[in-house]
This record gives structure tokens, C-alpha cells and sequence, in this order.
């Protein structure tokens, strides 16, 4: 009885966990800690039991190397109120080991759950699109108007800029559940729920203004064509992709306020040689401002010659134009993660050590570095990112493989979810994607999220090869 208690309890909180991004971040870690917590109590001793001992090792390794980098620049270079953040972080370890032994015992049925997860995307989409067309979204929030070039359709959000990465990131993981909710429908049919999804979502990401959650969204139907294996009905999945992105792109090109925006956009993607030749560069004349917290526009004399010979000053110390800041704080990031490769900076380090590259020309200070590897090389080094590069890499590989030999149809899991969770982890690890930091709850939850069913689907498949010896 109360097994039974826990069960439905757990599987009620996995259901409501993506509305818990809605809310932000206390919400997110309440159903976090409610969620492991529960998990540990129902699943006791199974939770410690997994096929694969290697992807465990090296997930346990890498949050155990958080801790050690955070806590050794504590106590030997530099004293920050993040360090302890290393030891909540822990939380996301327990809830990942919880989810992957959810899926392992089979008490979600995936198959309604990513149903469900689509039903939620769509209905966000359309209160984005009702929100442009009357001025209110179905609950009367009026979308953010920044200025009169920025207007952003936020839904239930209200205030925060996030609808398009929320949209993004779970229709990634739950797009192809429609053959699987439709799966008695014609062909024909089928192509056009598809199209006609895949452009509702198009068109609210357009209108959140997220500009790299739409290319990312672009980048998963193309991903998604490439990769899938049936070729008999590969040219079905191609042509209803190729039709929604000529439907977004032919919307863009007529409106200059999306062809504007997607266009500084464009302009604003750093250029690796320009980052690498400014990390190459040497300012021996400022080396004096060194640790000073002084930023370079600050300097005195170059404050002197920026308001008399602001020319000069550009060409003199080559300054680079600003326009979306990736640029400067990718140079920045990476100087940082060179002054400590092996083990970085620890937790949420980039802004307690940004302050000490400002006196060059450049240069910024951030929160993050605005990309989930740079994130992880300046706060784990080069250990870190291999640490939790391997298991991602073998979860993949694992499941794709799952997924081309239909190896978990014979436990009555469809492809079509392997499908989903192979192309949800390809778009959350993107390597090229400006981001939030892959350390913050929203993303940090997501991410533990889905690779907690991957690592599920993964242990099945093994235990099903198992049986067959």
C-alpha cells in the first residue's frame, strides 16, 4: 500500500516537473528534491543497481570533481560564496540515478508521457500566437516590449525572456511522439500534422524572439531527416522538415523585423580566427593594471585617447565591434580556462575570475561564458568536460544503436522514443550554441533530466542482451 502511495506519487511529480520550469528556479528544485527524494524511498537498494559501472563511475567522478575544484580554489586562490553551491549541486546526481531507475522499472510510460509533453509545447505555442494577434495570451500577460525593434512573446513567462528555450527544448524531446499518437492515421495525413506542428512551434519560437532557440529547433528537423533510418519512408520525414523551414524562411524574408534580427545575429557569430589572434596577443604596457580590477576603458591615458582619437585607439588595439558580446566573452572565457586547464576554476567560477582579465583590451565580465563547453573547461578544466563527455558519448552511441536495430521494440519501447531522446541530447550538447550556463537550474534539471531516461533505456537494452546470453 504504500509502495503504491510512493509509485503514483513519484510518477505524479514526473509528470508535473515540466511545468515546474514555468515557476523557475525554487519550483524546479523542489520538484527535484521531492522527486530523489521519493525515488530513494520507493526504490531503496535498486537504485544502486546498474549494468553499466562504467557510465556510472565517470558520472559519480565528474560531480565528485566539482566539489574537489570548487573546494581547492576556495582554500588556495581565491575565497567565493559559490564553492558551497558545489556540494547542492549533488542534487542533480541523486535525481539523475532516480529517473534512470524510473525508466529502468518501467513506472513511466514514455510512449503518453513525451504525448504529453507535445499537448504542453502546443498549447504554449498557440498562447504565444494568440498573445501577438490580441495584445494578451489566454490568461491576459501582455508580451515584453524592450523597444520598438523588440518585442518578446513570453505566454505564461511573463517577464522572463525564456519561452523559446522552454518551447525548444521539449519539443526536441517530445516531436516524435506524434507518429506515435497518430500512428493509425495515412501517410498523408500524418505528413500533414507534422508539417503543421512543426510550423505552430516554428512560428512561436519567431515570436518569443530567442533567436538560437529557433536555429536550434531548424538545426533538429535537419538532424532528425539525416538520421532517420527507415529509407522507405526517409523521404516522408525529409519533405514534411524541407516544407516547414521553406514556410519559416518565406515568413522571415517578408518581415524585416525577423529578417533584422536573424541578420545581426548572423553578423554577431564570433569568428574563431579573430578570438584565437586576440588570445595571441600580448599587452606588455598594461600589464601594470594587472589584478587592479580596473576595466580598459577605465585606464586613464586610454580614456584621454578615447575621447580625443577614438580612431586611433580602435586601430592601435585592434577593438572589436560588440554586437551581440559573444565574441569578447568567448576571448575571455577561454584565456581563463588556459590559466587553469586541468581543473578549472570551480563551480560558477567565470564571474569570480572574469574581473582579473578586464584591464585588456576585449575583454568582459559575465555571469557565464555563455556556452555550455567553455562553461565546463573554465570551472572543471579539461578533466571535467572529458568526464562528462565519455558516459554522454556511450549513452548516445548506446542508444542509437537501440534505435537502428530495434533492439528495445522486443520490450514493447518504440523507436521512435530512442529516436527522440538521441536527437533531444545531440541539441542539448551542440557544441556551437550560445547558452545560459550548463551549471544553472533551468539547464542543470533539464539535462540530468533527459539523460537520466537515456541512461534508463540504455540499462534496458543491456539487461534485454543479458537475458539473451
Amino acid at each position: 500500500m504504500i509502495q503504491n502511495s510512493l509509485l503514483r506519487s513519484l510518477q505524479f511529480l514526473i509528470y508535473l516537473f515540466p511545468f515546474s520550469f514555468i515557476f523557475g528556479n525554487l519550483i524546479i528544485n523542489f520538484f527535484i528534491l521531492f522527486i530523489s527524494i521519493l525515488g530513494i524511498l520507493l526504490y531503496r537498494k535498486k537504485i544502486f543497481i546498474w549494468n553499466d559501472k562504467i557510465t556510472l563511475n565517470f558520472i559519480i567522478f565528474f560531480f565528485l570533481l566539482i566539489l574537489f575544484s570548487s573546494y581547492l580554489n576556495y582554500f588556495f586562490f581565491k575565497a567565493n560564496a559559490d564553492a558551497f553551491k558545489s556540494v547542492l549541486f549533488l542534487r542533480y546526481l541523486l535525481f539523475f540515478v532516480v529517473i534512470k531507475t524510473v525508466i529502468l522499472n518501467k513506472d513511466i510510460n514514455l510512449r503518453k508521457y513525451l504525448t504529453f509533453l507535445l499537448g504542453i509545447v502546443s498549447v504554449i505555442s498557440i498562447d504565444i500566437i494568440i498573445q501577438f494577434f490580441l495584445g494578451k495570451n489566454l490568461v491576459g500577460f501582455e508580451p515584453v516590449y524592450v523597444d520598438s525593434f523588440s518585442t518578446y512573446y513570453t505566454s505564461v513567462f511573463k517577464n522572463e525572456l525564456i519561452a523559446g528555450g522552454y518551447i525548444m527544448i521539449f519539443a526536441t524531446l517530445s516531436f516524435f511522439s506524434i507518429p506515435l499518437f497518430f500512428e493509425n492515421q495515412k501517410k498523408s495525413v500524418l505528413f500533414l500534422i507534422i508539417l503543421t506542428i512543426a510550423s505552430l512551434i516554428l512560428c512561436s519560437l519567431v515570436l518569443a524572439g530567442n533567436r538560437m532557440p529557433t536555429i536550434l529547433f531548424m538545426f533538429f528537423l535537419l538532424l532528425s531527416g539525416l538520421l532517420y533510418k527507415n529509407k522507405r519512408n526517409k523521404f516522408f520525414i525529409i519533405s514534411s522538415v524541407v516544407l516547414s523551414l521553406i514556410i519559416f524562411v518565406s515568413i522571415a524574408l517578408k518581415s524585416e523585423l525577423i529578417y533584422k534580427k536573424f541578420r545581426n545575429f548572423y553578423i554577431g557569430i564570433p569568428n574563431p580566427v579573430v578570438v584565437l589572434d586576440e588570445i595571441n596577443k600580448d599587452y606588455p604596457e598594461l600589464e601594470k593594471y594587472k589584478n587592479s580590477g580596473i576595466q580598459f576603458h577605465q585606464i586613464p591615458e586610454l580614456k584621454i585617447k578615447e575621447k580625443y582619437e577614438d580612431k586611433t585607439l580602435k586601430q592601435e588595439y585592434d577593438l572589436l565591434p560588440f554586437y551581440t558580446g559573444h565574441v569578447v566573452i568567448f576571448i575571455t572565457s577561454i584565456e581563463l580556462f588556459l590559466d587553469k586547464p586541468l581543473l578549472g576554476g570551480g563551480i560558477k567560477s567565470f564571474r569570480n575570475y572574469c574581473v582579473d582579465k578586464i584591464y585588456l583590451p576585449n575583454r568582459v565580465c559575465e555571469n557565464h561564458p555563455h556556452n555550455f563547453y567553455l562553461d565546463i573547461l573554465n570551472d572543471l578544466g579539461i578533466t571535467g568536460l572529458l568526464l562528462l563527455l565519455i558516459p554522454v558519448c556511450r549513452i548516445l552511441l548506446s542508444n542509437y544503436k537501440s534505435y537502428k536495430l530495434n533492439l528495445l521494440e522486443k520490450d514493447k519501447i518504440s523507436s521512435w522514443i530512442t529516436f527522440s531522446l538521441i536527437l533531444a541530447i545531440l541539441i542539448q550538447f551542440f557544441p556551437f550554441k550560445s547558452s545560459g550556463s550548463f551549471f544553472s537550474t533551468f539547464n542543470s534539471a533539464y539535462t540530468f533530466f533527459i539523460l537520466g531516461i537515456a541512461t534508463g533505456l540504455h540499462e534496458i537494452k543491456i539487461k534485454l542482451l543479458n537475458k539473451q546470453l
